[in-house]
């Protein structure tokens, strides 16, 4: 460390040392600032911005060595071969775009590392390319150990500049700063430490010092309007960035407050739709019963009953049947749109009760098994003995729904409906042996509005919304709905609800032991 400082007080010109430290740590930051920047960026749109990092970074590394070179001062006249000096140029551009590509595009663990390793190695390679531009009228003697250790502070720096570059915390810019300027400052005086000269009496023109403090300082000047320009890139695109940022976000704004008055519009439809719709109902239920309320209405009054056909009033409870057929389907599609625009705006509440989860089961089963038997469906229930602590209505409605799509839709002979305790809580799973679900489709099932369409499952109509209705119940619960499917093997839905939705109940060890899970055929086809 005494021999670096000593070579760097005797031998340099510090008022040029002082302008190459300064342009190297102004340099390493515009670089930091252009490198977190790409980081940030999707890679299509990253790679210029890398490019313009190692720009930056190659006439950082290049102007800081060539300005401090024209500090040093030795005992004998110097001067430059400019092919071999532009080609050092060259070696620290192409060097530093290497490394900084490698290090942001490469999916390797460690990729910052070796990146910077390319970069360290770039900043060495040009240094000592420079040094063989270097013309000196003597004998050049190479301390070897000197040598390698700047080559390895170089690597270890610049790999370390890229590995706190790569990093998200709050300082790792101006960490990444402190590390390349070390990195190159260190390469280079220590890589000047090395280098020796026993001066010659061979007579040659003698470059002027005060000459080379000149071009030092117009070097200097050009590196500062380039590393600059590198900077005001950045800054406008920031800038641009930024104001694109917020219009986006006021789009988006826009967007959802376009969205709630949509979801407040269809509420308040929903809610209109289901006042008339009540009373179509009641009127379709007394035209059903239109026969039994005349026979009711005889003997209140003592009439004898009139036993001959009547095909009006038979006419009239079809007519009411096939209207309330109708009227409850369409009752059903509003109270999805209902439900669904209530969740949308966060109305939807919970009612948490104590319930037994077999029976609700059995419920669900019985709601189902004469559609089942018309279409020869084995409906099998499994249930453990699970208390559970939920939205009864809302299981209720899920299970119907999921039950429902399996009846409707998966064209199998076989669905099953079980319920059983897991470490984390309690999940319900809906099984058919069906056609099962592309897995194409299996990511959009659960979005508003979506079905997969085909000529089966077309006819039987719906909104799309009841798989994300059900989505959407579930996580409230604390939950979640997943699917498994496999084209011509059937498709099972699995209901999970969490540990606070079990009721825990302290039973004697034996009681435990001897407890069964419920089992129930419900309709075997």
């Amino acid at each position: 460390m005494l021999t670096v400082i000593s070579c760097i007080t005797v031998e340099h010109d510090l008022s040029l040392v002082l302008v190459a430290g300064l342009l190297c740590a102004f340099g390493s930051w515009v670089t930091s600032r252009l490198y977190k920047s790409a980081q940030l960026r999707p890679k299509h749109r990253a790679i210029s911005w890398h490019f313009l990092t190692a720009l930056t970074a190659g006439v950082t590394i290049w102007c800081t060595h060539f300005i401090a070179m024209l500090g040093y001062r030795p005992s004998a006249p110097v001067n430059f071969d400019y092919t071999l000096t532009i080609l050092s140029l060259i070696i620290a551009i192409a060097g530093s775009a290497l490394g900084v590509l490698f290090a942001s595009l490469s999916k390797m663990r460690l990729a910052p590392v070796f990146g910077g390793a390319i970069l360290g190695l770039a900043i060495a390679g040009m240094h000592y390319a420079g040094m063989i531009a270097y013309r000196v009228q003597g004998v050049v003697f190479w301390d070897k150990s000197f040598l390698a250790i700047s080559i390895v502070l170089a690597v270890v720096f610049a790999a370390l500049a890229l590995c706190l570059g790569s990093k998200t915390k709050r300082w790792s810019e101006f960490q990444m700063t402190g590390a390349l300027t070390v990195g190159i400052v260190s390469l280079h005086f220590t890589g000047m430490t090395a280098f020796h000269v026993e001066p010659m009496n061979i007579s040659g023109e003698f470059v002027n010092p005060e000459a080379f403090k000149m071009l030092a300082l117009a070097i200097a000047g050009t590196a500062v309007l380039i590393v600059v320009g590198g900077f005001m890139s950045y800054a406008v695109e920031n800038r641009i960035r930024l104001e694109s940022i917020k219009e986006l976000t006021e789009a988006r704004n826009a967007a959802e407050e376009a969205s709630r008055a949509k979801s407040e519009f269809m509420s308040v439809l929903s809610h209109e739709l289901r006042t008339p719709l009540t009373i179509v109902l009641g009127y379709a239920g007394i035209l059903t019963k239109l026969k039994e309320h005349h026979e009711k209405v005889a003997a209140r009054n003592g009439e004898p009953l009139d036993l001959r056909p009547n095909p009006i009033g038979e006419q009239a409870e079809l007519y009411g049947q096939k209207i309330t057929v109708a009227a409850d389907h369409l009752l059903t599609l509003i109270n999805e749109i209902l439900d669904y625009t209530s969740m949308e705006l966060d109305d939807a509440k919970l009612t948490k009760e104590t319930f037994p989860l077999p029976a609700l089961l059995d419920q669900v089963a019985d709601q189902f098994e004469k559609l089942a038997l018309d279409k020869s469906i084995s409906l099998e229930v499994q249930s453990e003995q699970i208390e559970a602590l939920a939205d009864r209505g809302r299981i209720l409605q899920i299970l119907i729904n999921l039950v429902g799509n399996a009846v409707k839709f998966s064209n199998g002979s076989k669905i099953a409906l079980s319920a059983q305790l897991s470490k984390d809580g309690f999940t319900i799973d809906v099984r058919d042996n069906g056609c099962g679900i592309p897995e194409e489709h299996l990511d959009r099932i659960f979005q508003a509005f979506q079905q997969v369409e085909t000529a089966d499952n077309r006819s039987e109509g719906g909104t799309g919304l009841g798989l994300a209705i059900c989505k959407r119940l579930a996580i409230a619960h604390g939950g979640d709905i997943k699917v498994r499917s496999y084209l011509g093997a059937g498709t099972t839905f699995t209901l999970s609800l969490p540990a606070s939705a079990v009721v825990t109940k302290d039973l004697p060890a034996a009681a435990t032991s001897q407890a069964r899970p419920s089992f129930r055929l419900a309709n075997a086809g």
